[in-house]
């Protein structure tokens, strides 16, 4: 799929891009202005994607706060502002945000970028599609034909999807093998989605390759081998992450492949640990983690009438196919647990 050498190294990109995080706190500090400021949220919000370091996440957005205050004007501190609401889940902020943004004159391309993703992760794919096709027409790069792509998978034209995401590969010139990375992760995870394990593992082995640190991705093959009955494969894959990360959703990777090797102590355990760092996380931003928690409580969580109210918070932010079946496996679980929740058809 990749040439050899088609990338510099992956370690070297890791080692670098935290590098210059740290010269731009440096800056920061010495009083940098705009630029240095937005510059350095965007990074941290990188880093902490591919590694999966939620504290990053924390930092981009208290920095892209400063990057707010200080910006040229209001249109670029609304952008700004929408872009971090839709990370985290907020996504009628981030609608207005952008609505504002585009009546105060802000850069209709970039605001295009937003509005996209916006429809896309809020089930309104006819719309997004339309807005998709022009931005990878308009420039056909690695982006935006992998958000293309991205989006093509979630309406289910697989075949459509799979065109798309070879052809932003092919249009990637840089070298970093970051693009790439993040590109890969959405492959592998839409062909998990469809149910296609082999496919999910060739791409997610590719992306290891490029990329080792990126732990979404090691993540998710631990998820395939577990499905796969790899029991030791998954644990091999999974454990690095519960040192270098503070995701709570590898360690329930974990927790699981402790239950399906027979150690229901040891699984029990580990859910505590998990169901308690995800309390702390919605009391924090509970529109970000109420989908991936209601697939924790209604699996090895075991909690399924917490996974109910998770599922129908995140359906009520995004109607989509997928919030929609986490909510009906949610109430079949339920309904399986307790008399109090009727079995969903």
């Amino acid at each position: 799929m990749i040439g050899a050498r088609r990338y510099s190294s992956g370690p070297i990109a890791i080692a670098n891009l935290s590098a210059s995080i740290e010269g731009l706190e440096l800056r920061r500090l010495a009083g940098a202005g705009f630029k240095i400021l937005d510059t350095l949220s965007k990074l941290l919000f990188i880093r902490g994607d591919v590694l999966g370091r939620l504290a990053d996440h924390d930092r981009g957005e208290a920095i892209a706060k400063e990057a707010m205050a200080s910006s040229p004007d209001a249109a670029t501190a609304l952008l700004i502002s929408a872009q971090v609401a839709s990370r985290f889940h907020r996504f009628e902020e981030a609608g207005a945000a952008l609505d504002r943004a585009l009546a105060a004159g802000g850069p209709r391309n970039e605001i295009d970028v937003e509005r996209a993703a916006l429809l896309q992760v809020t089930g309104r794919y006819e719309d997004a599609l339309v807005l998709r096709g022009v931005l990878a027409n308009a420039d056909p790069g690695i982006h935006s034909l992998g958000a293309l792509a991205s989006l093509l998978a979630e309406m289910g034209r697989w075949a459509a999807a799979e065109a798309a995401f070879a052809a932003g590969l092919r249009a990637d010139e840089g070298v970093s093998p970051l693009p790439c990375s993040q590109l890969l992760f959405e492959w592998g995870l839409s062909a998990m989605r469809r149910g296609d394990l082999d496919r999910a593992a060739e791409i997610l082995a590719e992306l290891e390759g490029i990329l080792p640190a990126h732990a979404p991705g090691r993540g998710h093959r631990a998820e395939v081998a577990l499905a796969r009955g790899r029991l030791d494969i998954a644990m091999t894959l999974v454990m690095p992450l519960l040192e270098t990360s503070d995701d709570p959703e590898y360690r329930a990777i974990y927790a699981e492949i402790l239950a399906a090797r027979g150690d229901s102590n040891g699984a029990a355990s580990e859910a505590e640990i998990v169901a308690a760092a995800y309390e702390r996380l919605l009391a924090q931003r509970p529109e970000a983690y109420a989908d991936h928690a209601a697939a924790f409580f209604m699996g090895v969580g075991n909690q399924p009438q917490r996974a109910v109210e998770l599922a129908s918070a995140n359906l009520r932010l995004r109607d989509t196919p997928r919030a929609r079946n986490l909510l009906a496996k949610a109430l079949r679980n339920a309904g399986e647990n307790s008399p109090a929740f009727p079995r969903v058809a």
